[in-house]
Order: C-alpha cells, then sequence, then structure tokens
C-alpha cells in the first residue's frame, strides 16, 4: 500500500471498515456483484473491437488491462471483477488506511492512500474500466486517465435505498440524483450509455442494520452499540436495495 499526499477529509475510521466487511461478506449486495460483473464480460468483447479501431499510436493496448476503482474502501468489487479477469490488473483509491489494507490483499492490487479530489496518481489513457461507487467524482480526471474505448461504471443509491434504516441515521437520498450525474458527466462523456437499476429486498438483523448505517457517513458521529439497541428495539427485519448503476464510454 502507498499513501499520497494529506487532505482535509476525514476517511472511514477501522470501526466503520469493519462493518462495511461484514454487510459485504453477507452478501447484502450481491444483485450488485451480479450487475457489474454482466458489464464486465460486454466490456471484455468491446475492448477487442476498439483495439482494432484504434489508429497504432494513439494508445498502448498490449499489457493487462487496468481496473481503476475509486472509493475502493474494502476492495470487495474489485476484487471480485479481477477474479472475473486473470490478466487484468487492479488499482484501489481511498482516503481510508484500514479499507485499503484489505484492498491490498488481492495480489493483483495496488492500494493507494488518494484525495479523489487532486490529480489521479496515473498516466493520461492509461484506464480501462474506472469503477466509482458512492464516491466523489472527479469527472475531469476520470476523462483523463481513461483510454479511448474506456468505461467510466458509476454506481448511486435510488430514491428508496435503505429506507427502512432512515430513522437511525441514513442519509435520505436527495431528489433527482441520476439528473445531477448525467448533468455533470455530460461535458466530458456526453450521454450515458446504461442506466439499468439494481433492486433487491434483503433480510437483515439489526446487527447487520446497524452495521449498513454505520459504514456509511452516519459512522462518523454515532454509537454502533447504540445503532444496535435501536435497530433491534424497532424490529427491522429487511432493507430494500435501490441502486442506479451508470455507465459511459470514452
Amino acid at each position: 500500500m502507498l499513501s499520497g499526499r494529506g487532505t482535509r477529509f476525514t476517511p472511514d475510521s477501522a470501526q466503520m471498515i469493519m462493518a462495511r466487511e461484514r454487510v459485504q461478506n453477507a452478501g447484502v449486495f450481491d444483485a450488485l456483484s451480479t450487475e457489474l460483473a454482466q458489464i464486465l464480460d460486454q466490456h471484455t468483447a468491446a475492448r477487442s473491437r476498439t483495439d482494432a479501431a484504434v489508429p497504432a499510436g494513439t494508445t498502448d493496448t498490449s499489457g493487462p488491462a487496468i481496473f481503476l476503482d475509486c472509493g475502493a474502501g474494502t476492495g470487495h468489487y474489485l476484487h471480485q471483477l479481477l477474479d472475473s479477469s486473470p490478466a487484468s490488473r487492479g488499482i484501489a483509491l481511498d482516503l481510508s488506511v484500514a479499507g485499503l489494507k484489505r484492498a491490498a490483499r488481492h495480489r493483483r492490487t495496488l492500494a493507494l492512500a488518494w484525495d479523489l479530489w487532486q490529480p489521479l496518481p496515473l498516466a493520461s489513457n492509461a484506464v480501462d474500466l474506472l469503477l466509482d461507487v458512492f464516491a466523489p467524482r472527479n469527472v475531469a480526471e476520470y476523462a483523463r486517465v481513461l483510454r479511448p474505448g474506456g468505461l467510466a461504471v458509476v454506481v448511486t443509491p435510488g430514491d428508496t435505498h435503505l429506507g427502512q434504516l432512515r430513522s437511525a441515521g441514513m442519509l435520505k437520498v436527495q431528489g433527482e440524483k441520476l439528473r445531477q450525474l448525467a448533468e455533470q458527466m455530460a461535458p466530458a462523456f456526453g450521454a450515458a450509455k446504461l442506466n439499468a437499476q439494481v433492486k433487491a429486498t434483503v433480510p437483515v438483523d439489526a446487527g447487520l442494520a446497524a452495521d449498513l448505517v454505520f459504514m456509511g457517513p452516519a459512522g462518523h458521529h454515532l454509537d454502533l452499540g447504540a445503532l444496535r439497541k435501536e435497530l433491534a428495539d424497532a424490529g427491522v427485519s429487511h432493507v430494500t436495495i435501490d441502486l442506479d448503476v451508470s455507465l459511459w464510454r470514452r
């Protein structure tokens, strides 16, 4: 794991990362993993066609595919994509050292502590697939580091995402989030090539429900033990997963 320059933002704590890891290991977001795997399959086929169309000398396509996970946390989704693409290499960017220690466990992942609002530590046209799950988006830098034909995949919460947990501290999803995302990405990427919705109802106990709240921004100021008690008293037994997966091609 490598460390970049300092930042004014507060990284996720080790306790928040452990909560996220428990949620991921429990399969709460397996539906998202399935959608991302399908996108990778389509991208693999499209890359071959793009390589044939790009003029010689425009960019180097001879090496392994590079996957960049911005705001990677534990590297959970990046690791799954790498396992599905044995010749690829991954780069995980995040502020949380606790998260990056987990991301670095995959032998084909370079984990780097980095503020996404800074210029990204990659050459131009270096990345084949860029993943951003609930993370800040440095659109100009995303466009710079993606190679021609490369994909930017952005995952954002839908209107009903984890709605059962809002009384316990989950932030309410802003309205028209997809429209705002499209406007943000359009200057560098144009219109999205895909907008897919991932919806599922997942059973949870009070501990897992508390982890879902605590692994997000609310974890910076809430007590995990108190959360568990509150959600146990509330009788929360399931949560709604509601995600928008948007894709742009460079």
